[in-house]
């Protein structure tokens, strides 16, 4: 087999999670690749441990698949280029904060774009406002090359069309080779004609097919987010909320991103004594009892644990006041929206959204202590429970496999 080019465009912490383990499920195919474009190299060789070989930039750019090919195949190789970018620059929330980075981005775009033409399959990841430019461009340039050059391009966890900006769904269906879903309701948003295929969700992937109730630790998880704005706006309330519950005997615990783990957090989080740390998501949640998670993608993540969790978040107000006006959802927390259209079909037809699917919401200023306090004291344990049964019976497993199965059976074909 030869060694597939595979161009990676993830900029998201949760992306790169989800990219290191279609990459596990690739290693364990035996399928040989090396790795370009926009990735936390970092992240991914803590995540997927020991790595055979890493090739820099030059080796990479003049490898010979067609020559390597048994050697990769015979000894199980993966070789990673140097990334092109740190991801890190564009974790950003907010529409006000994405304007500064629009120089970097045009400067960045032409590189990716050139790079990827070189390779046989490209990836792209969430980030579709970074994304969906990055693809035009990479088409652009293809019709511009003689002879005509074109890497198959393959979207993976998808924009959140059903929320809003409806019309990602046309342009991606007209620009992509493949749309891998990970919601069992997405293609209903997409033309007939366009090539989505649901390949579970990758979150599941990493937790454990289990209706068991968390057992009684009196530990409490703190996730106040992974963007640094989200942790200034959040964690002084998570803060003291700890501490008025240790006062009760409960034991704090916050959890860190792992991009954070080098870094001061002093600088970020401020005073932390209140709490014992913990930098692996998974297991700071499994010996918690319950969560206070800033809305993302860990309100998913606690949900499908099995964590009674509280959804809090605060946002700037311009942006709050915009997304509020572009997003048609009765919720933040996807636990609570991919139940809702499991339920409901669409939002719209929900009659009584005051009445939380799974777990409660406090935006912006209700977000407050003793808001979220009184929310923990008067938790519906039943409820959660038994609509978190049918979350996960909704969702499928499987997700890395899927794709994994799908790049070695285009490699095959190279």
């Amino acid at each position: 087999m030869k060694t597939l080019k595979l161009f990676v465009s993830a900029i998201e912490y949760s992306a790169n999670i989800h990219l290191a383990n279609l990459l596990k499920s690739l290693q364990q195919s035996q399928t040989p690749f090396i790795l370009y474009g926009i990735f936390d190299s970092t992240l991914l060789q803590q995540i997927l441990g020991k790595i055979p070989e890493i090739a820099n930039q030059t080796e990479a750019n003049t490898l010979d698949s067609s020559q390597d090919s048994n050697k990769t195949t015979s000894m199980n190789y993966t070789y990673f280029s140097q990334n092109i970018y740190n991801p890190e620059s564009f974790r950003i929330m907010g529409f006000v904060g994405i304007l500064k980075l629009i120089p970097t981005f045009f400067k960045l775009k032409a590189k990716l774009a050139q790079i990827a033409l070189q390779c046989d399959m490209a990836l792209f990841m969430d980030s579709s406002s970074f994304n969906i430019p990055l693809i035009q461009s990479i088409r652009k340039l293809s019709s511009q090359t003689q002879p005509f050059k074109k890497p198959r391009i393959v979207y993976y966890i998808l924009p959140q069309v059903w929320a809003w900006k409806p019309k990602r769904a046309q342009i991606l269906s007209e620009i992509c080779d493949e749309l891998w879903g990970i919601l069992p309701f997405e293609a209903t948003f997409y033309p007939k004609t366009s090539t989505i295929t649901y390949v579970g969700h990758p979150l599941l992937d990493a937790i454990p097919y289990s209706f068991d109730s968390p057992q009684k630790t009196q530990n409490i998880a703190f996730l106040p987010g992974s963007r640094k704005s989200e942790i200034r706006a959040l964690f002084p309330i998570f803060n003291q909320l700890a501490k008025d519950l240790k006062s009760q005997g409960k034991n704090a615990i916050l959890i860190i991103p792992k991009a954070f783990e080098k870094q001061d957090l002093s600088a970020i989080y401020g005073d932390i004594c209140a709490f014992e740390i913990s930098f692996d998501t998974y297991a700071g949640l499994k010996k918690s009892e319950f969560a206070f998670v800033c809305s993302g993608t860990a309100t998913l993540e606690s949900t499908l644990l099995g964590i009674p969790t509280i959804l809090a978040y605060k946002a700037k107000l311009l942006d709050y006041w915009i997304a509020k006006a572009l997003v048609k959802l009765n919720y933040i927390g996807l636990a609570n929206i991919f139940l809702e259209f499991h339920l409901f079909k669409t939002p719209k037809k929900n009659p009584n959204p005051s009445n939380f699917p799974i777990h409660p919401e406090f935006l912006q200023k209700d977000a407050n202590v003793k808001n979220l306090k009184n929310a923990y004291l008067h938790f519906d344990y039943a409820h959660f429970f038994e609509q978190k049964k049918i979350l996960l019976e909704y969702l499928a497993y499987g997700s890395a496999e899927s794709c994994a199965k799908k790049i070695k059976n285009f490699a095959k074909n190279l």
